[in-house]
């Protein structure tokens, strides 16, 4: 009993302290106006989205710091937040800048030098707190479009640093314009048992909602029996943009009475993936729509629900109509509501629970032949029910296809398989991976290591599995500039490097025998070298590029060049 009155003191002092914040504490880190792209929460795959992406009007736009402090992190990667600025603040408080194009001449520098010393494109680094210390609005480097961005903004976010949980940008005052209401388009009821329908049918069913007179609609009496829940698909929009925002917060009423209710003013990054629970992830999977559910399942564990009476669940049992309202709203006072009346009753049917099924709150072990899985405790989001299959493979395989439960079944932390190969050859063996099959036949890697004649691997997901090899090196092709390979007016040499199937473990250029840095933008497969003082220029030039991938196959491409 102690520790959980202790518990809620930590979390209630939390919920102080992270509304203690001043307001005004932050400059703008652009000189334009703040129009977004993407708000804090938004729906992205696996996860919320942890800051606020920035519109810029092309790469190459000035970013200043936000407030004092000092740089504390640097990061150069290939995906992710590309090129990126971490800077630690007086108040506890740390900003982010990522997706940029370049930083500062100084700090530029000093990462290249780092990168030379561990000879490798993607860094981290710490830098001491007195090296790189910055005044508010203090130049820190570009807006780009390096990582897993496609299209130029910055990505900004601001953290409690020490913990780094990523607070909501948009509670700070950046002088964002908004005025407009968010947009509800439909409503799913769900059935949350074999016993329960919705309408007559033991199936989630789809509602179209009406606007009239200010407010949402459901015209028709929905009839449920047993447990049902509510998800909607609603977006949030803006002022002077045309995409889409997320939802800030939720609450749905039962008959007056609060029931359940959400609202993104932080989250870890450790449960951001609990985002697969928060939305019906199935129909994200196969409709790219999202639905945002009113109920909690009992292996999610977000910190972002303010009110939970019975998990947001539906079980009436008494035929009476029942009142929902439901309101949605943004950061800036926006709301729209939602009326829609149910009559619930009794289930007609009694079905037992199903034995055979794998448990969100225990690990599982699942035992065939020639096939195993281990689920750990919390990895699945409720009890789920166990469908296996096995397939006779194609050629290109070494081993059966197993299927377990389907690909539309959302997995928080990685399920562990393994599987017997067929017909592998020894010397095969250091090349064989397993791989998930996805729904268009797709081979995606989950590398593989070979233990008691098995081939084991790991994912965050269900679905098909096997053996496969990679012998193949990868591809290696050269952006050429004209047939001489003269370089006199060029400021860079790219190359488009891929691997159709593990994937790239490393690769290494040297030009006139010397280690060249090359920067890696993964979602286009290209590296690339903008000359500098690192070569000497009027001559010709000796490249030697090797791409090696996970399965250790190795591509040379050697090239003279003029520069």
């Amino acid at each position: 009993m102690r520790f959980k009155i202790l518990a809620i003191l930590i979390f209630l002092f939390s919920q102080i302290y992270s509304q203690t914040y001043d307001k005004n504490y932050f400059r703008s880190p652009v000189n334009i106006p703040v129009r977004l792209a993407g708000n804090f929460g938004e729906i992205r795959s696996n996860h919320f989205h942890s800051g606020i992406d920035i519109k810029v009007p092309f790469v190459g736009v000035k970013l200043y710091a936000a407030a004092d402090g000092y740089v504390s992190r640097i990061r150069k990667s290939a995906g992710g937040y590309g090129n990126a600025l971490y800077i630690t603040h007086s108040n506890g408080l740390r900003t982010v800048y990522g997706h940029m194009q370049k930083f500062t001449d100084e700090i530029e520098k000093y990462t290249e030098q780092y990168q030379y010393k561990q000879k490798k494109f993607e860094v981290t680094i710490y830098p001491d707190t007195g090296k790189f210390k910055v005044k508010k609005g203090d130049l820190i480097g570009y807006a780009g479009n390096s990582g897993y961005s496609y299209g130029p903004h910055l990505h900004f976010e601001i953290r409690e640093a020490e913990n780094d949980i990523p607070l909501n940008p948009e509670l700070f005052n950046f002088k964002i314009t908004d005025n407009v209401k968010p947009k509800i388009f439909l409503a799913e009821i769900v059935p949350l048992d074999k016993n329960s329908s919705v309408n007559g049918k033991f199936t989630k069913q789809e509602f179209k909602v009406f606007y009239k007179n200010g407010r949402y609609y459901i015209p028709k009496i929905i009839e449920t029996k047993g447990k049902a829940g509510i998800a909607v698909k609603a977006h949030d929009y803006m002022n002077y943009v045309r995409n889409t925002q997320g939802i800030y917060s939720a609450k749905m009423y039962v008959d007056d009475t609060l029931y359940f209710s959400y609202k993104l003013d932080k989250f870890s990054f450790y449960e951001t993936r609990y985002i697969n629970s928060f939305i019906d992830y199935a129909e994200r999977q196969l409709t790219k729509r999202n639905f945002q559910r009113l109920w909690k399942e009992p292996g999610n564990k977000l910190s972002i629900y303010k009110t939970v009476v019975n998990s947001g669940v539906l079980n009436f049992n008494d035929n009476r109509i029942h009142k929902i309202k439901i309101i949605l709203a943004d950061c800036f006072g926006n709301k729209s509501y939602l009326y829609l009346k149910i009559r619930g009753n009794k289930p007609d049917i009694n079905l037992p629970e199903n034995s055979n099924m794998f448990f969100y709150d225990r690990d599982n072990y699942f035992i065939k032949p020639d096939f195993r899985v281990i689920i750990k405790n919390g990895t699945l989001y409720k009890n789920t029910d166990i469908n296996f299959k096995k397939y006779t493979s194609s050629g290109e395989l070494y081993s059966d296809i197993y299927e377990l439960n389907s690909y539309l079944i959302p997995a928080h932390e990685n399920i562990f398989y393994a599987v017997k190969p067929k017909n592998l050859p020894k010397k095969l063996i250091g090349k064989a991976l397993l791989v998930n099959i996805d729904k268009n036949g797709k081979l995606n890697p989950l590398d593989g290591t070979f233990i008691n004649g098995l081939i084991s691997g790991k994912c965050k997901c269900f679905g098909k599995f096997a053996v496969a090899v990679d012998t193949t090196a990868p591809h290696v092709k050269l952006k050429k500039v004209n047939k001489e390979n003269n370089y006199e007016n060029h400021k860079k040499i790219s190359f488009i490097i891929k691997d159709e199937l593990s994937g790239i473990k490393d690769y290494k250029v040297t030009i006139d025998n010397k280690l060249i840095i090359f920067s890696y933008d993964k979602k286009n497969d290209k590296i690339s070298y903008i000359f500098d003082n690192h070569i000497t220029y009027n001559r010709f030039h000796k490249l030697k590029l090797t791409v090696t991938d996970k399965k250790n196959n190795k591509s040379v491409f050697n090239l003279t060049f003029f520069k």
